[in-house]
C-alpha cells in the first residue's frame, strides 16, 4: 500500500527496520523488542499482499513447524484449568510465531540482513561495556548483567561471536573489526562465570571447526576428523562428570584437637562441605579467629558482607579454599587483599580468576553437599536438580497429552507438596528444561514437534554448510537443557529472531543453488 503511495519500495525498508529494532532490543530492553515485533506484524498488514504471503508460507517447513507449536498451545486450552495463566503464556509466546512468520512472508535482502546483524553486535557491544563498567561486585557474576537475565545475556554474547565470524565470511576486510570484537565477547563470557555461556562458547568453537571440515572434499579425512571431534566432546563430558563425582574425604579421627595456642578446634563431621578439596567446617577456632578478624576489618565478624551473606561463613569457605586452618595461625597467612575479598563476598580463591574452573568448583561443592543431606535450598544448581526430579514425575504421570497450556506451575506446586520436597516453597519453580516442559505441557506430541524443529534445523544447517545456523541451533538446544528459554520475553525473542535469520540464510542458499 505504501509502495504505491510513495512510489518506491517502502515496505522493504520497513521490514528490515522492524527486524533491526528487534536486534537492538534483544540485549537492551523488553519494550524495544516488543516494538520491533509489532512493527513486523504491522508492516505485513499494511503491505497486504496476502496471496503472496500464503504462497511463501505453504512452501516453508519452518512456517508449518512454528504454526504447529502455536496450535499445540491452543489445543492445550481444551483440557487446562488455569485459563488466566494459559492466555498469559500464549501471549508471551507470540514472538515465536510472529517474527519468523513475518520474515518468511516478506524476506529481506542479504545486505539488509548483514545490517541487522551489525546492529545487533553494536547493541551487544554497548550493553556489555556498560555491564562491565557498572559492575558492582566481582564475586557475584549476576552483577555483570543489567539488561536482563545474566544467563540469557551471556548466551547472547556467545552467539555474538558467531555473528562476528559470519560477517567475515562475506566481508573479509571486516576481520580487523570483527576479530577484536569477538575477542572481547570471548573475554566477557570467560569472566561471567555463567555455565550456559561456557557451553555456548564451546558450541561456537566446535561449530566453526565442523563448518570448515564440511568444506573438505575427502570423505575419509572429513569423517575421521568429525569422529575425533565427537570423541573429544565425549572425553570432555566424561572428565567433567568424573570431576563432579570425585569426593574428597577427611579422617576426622586424625585431626588435632587443639590449636598451637592450646585452644580447642571444632570439627563438624556432619557436613561434607569442601572448597578446593579442603573441608570447610573443621579446624575451626572461633575464639582465635573472631578477634583476629575484628582487628583487621571494619566489617564485624558476626556481620554480613557486600553480598548479604554472613562474614564468618564466607571466611570459613575462603580460608578453606586456601588450605588454611580457621585459627589465628591460619588467619596470619591471609593478606590484606584476602580480607578485602571476603568483605566483597568471595568464597573461593579461584573466584578471583573469574574462570570456568571457579564455577566447576562451585558446582562440585554444591553437588557433594546435596548428595549428603538432600537439601537443595540456597544453591541454584541443586534446586534445578530438584526441579528436574519433580518435572520427571509429572511427565511420567501425564506422558500422553500433558497437563495443558495453563496448568504447568499448578502441577509443580501440587507435586512438590505431594512428594514432601525439602525445597522451600519460594523455590517451587518449573523444571528449567524446555524439552521436559513441552512434554509436561503437551505430552509426547508436543515433545516430538518441538524436537523435530531443532533436528530439522541442524540437518539443514549441515546440508547448506551454514555456520551461524548450526551454531544457533546447537546453542538453543544447549540452553533448553538448563533453561525454560522460551518462557521469558528475552528468551523467546532470541529464539524467534534467530529462527528468522536462519530461514533467510537457508533461502539465500536455495536461491544461489537454483541460479545458473
Amino acid at each position: 500500500m505504501l509502495d504505491r503511495l510513495f512510489g518506491f519500495k517502502v515496505h522493504q525498508y520497513l521490514q528490515a527496520l522492524g527486524l533491526l529494532i528487534v536486534a537492538v532490543g534483544l540485549p537492551l530492553n523488553k519494550v524495544v523488542m516488543s516494538i520491533g515485533t509489532i512493527w513486523l506484524a504491522s508492516n505485513l498488514v499494511l503491505d497486504a499482499r496476502f496471496s503472496t504471503y500464503w504462497s511463501r508460507w505453504k512452501e516453508s517447513r519452518l512456517f508449518w513447524l512454528v504454526t504447529a507449536l502455536l496450535l499445540m498451545h491452543l489445543i492445550g486450552l481444551l483440557y487446562t484449568e488455569n485459563f488466566s495463566y494459559a492466555f498469559h503464556d500464549i501471549n508471551g509466546k507470540l514472538p515465536l510465531f510472529v517474527i519468523p512468520v513475518s520474515i518468511i512472508a516478506f524476506p529481506i535482502s542479504r545486505k539488509s540482513l548483514h545490517a541487522v546483524i551489525g546492529a545487533f553486535l553494536v547493541a551487544l557491544l554497548i550493553t556489555s561495556l556498560i555491564n562491565w563498567s557498572m559492575q558492582t561486585n566481582a564475586a557475584d557474576f549476576r552483577s555483570l548483567s543489567l539488561f536482563g537475565s545474566h544467563i540469557r545475556y551471556t548466551v547472547l554474547v556467545a552467539i555474538g561471536i558467531s555473528c562476528c565470524v559470519q560477517l567475515t565470511f562475506y566481508y573479509k576486510k571486516l576481520i580487523f573489526i570483527a576479530a577484536p570484537l569477538a575477542l572481547w565477547f570471548i573475554y566477557y563470557v570467560y569472566v561471567s562465570q555463567v555455565f550456559a555461556g561456557y557451553l555456548a562458547l564451546l558450541i561456537v568453537i566446535f561449530s566453526l571447526i565442523f563448518h570448515f571440515i564440511f568444506q573438505w572434499k575427502s570423505r575419509l579425512l572429513k569423517y575421521s576428523l568429525i569422529s575425533v571431534l565427537l570423541l573429544s566432546i565425549g572425553v570432555i563430558g566424561y572428565q567433567g562428570f568424573r570431576y563432579l563425582k570425585t569426593t574428597p574425604s577427611v579422617n576426622f579421627e586424625t585431626l588435632p584437637s587443639l590449636t598451637i595456642n592450646g585452644n580447642p578446634y571444632r570439627h563438624d563431621s556432619t557436613h561434607q562441605w569442601y572448597e578446593n578439596g579442603h573441608h570447610v567446617l573443621s579446624m575451626i577456632s572461633e575464639k582465635e579467629l573472631r578477634p583476629a578478624w575484628n582487628r583487621n576489618s571494619t566489617y564485624p565478624y558476626h556481620g554480613i558482607n557486600d553480598n548479604g551473606h554472613k562474614i564468618k561463613h564466607t571466611l570459613f569457605r575462603y580460608m578453606a579454599s586456601k588450605g588454611l586452618n580457621k585459627d589465628s595461625a591460619g588467619f596470619s597467612k591471609m593478606t590484606d587483599q584476602d580480607i578485602r575479598n571476603v568483605e566483597k563476598g568471595f568464597t573461593n580463591i579461584r573466584q578471583l580468576s573469574g574462570s570456568p574452573l571457579a564455577r566447576m568448583e562451585n558446582f562440585k561443592n554444591e553437588y557433594q553437599q546435596y548428595t549428603v543431606d538432600g537439601n537443595p535450598n540456597g544453591n541454584s544448581f541443586l534446586q534445578r536438580l530438584e526441579h528436574l526430579r519433580i518435572g520427571w514425575k509429572i511427565a511420567k504421570d501425564h506422558w500422553l497429552i500433558g497437563v495443558g497450556t495453563g496448568d504447568v506451575q499448578d502441577s509443580f506446586d501440587d507435586y512438590y507438596e505431594r512428594f514432601n520436597t525439602q525445597l522451600s516453597q519460594k523455590n517451587w519453580n518449573r523444571t528449567h528444561n524446555q524439552l521436559l516442559t513441552f512434554w509436561i505441557t503437551f505430552g509426547l506430541s508436543g515433545l516430538f514437534i518441538f524436537s523435530w524443529l531443532w533436528l530439522w534445523l541442524i540437518a539443514k544447517s549441515i546440508q547448506y554448510s551454514e555456520f551461524l545456523a548450526l551454531s544457533f541451533s546447537l546453542i538453543a538446544l544447549g540452553t533448553f537443557v538448563s533453561e525454560d528459554t522460551i518462557e521469558t520475553q528475552q528468551g523467546v525473542t532470541f529464539i524467534a529472531f534467530f529462527l528468522a535469520i536462519v530461514r533467510l540464510l537457508f533461502q539465500y542458499n536455495e536461491n544461489q543453488r537454483k541460479s545458473p
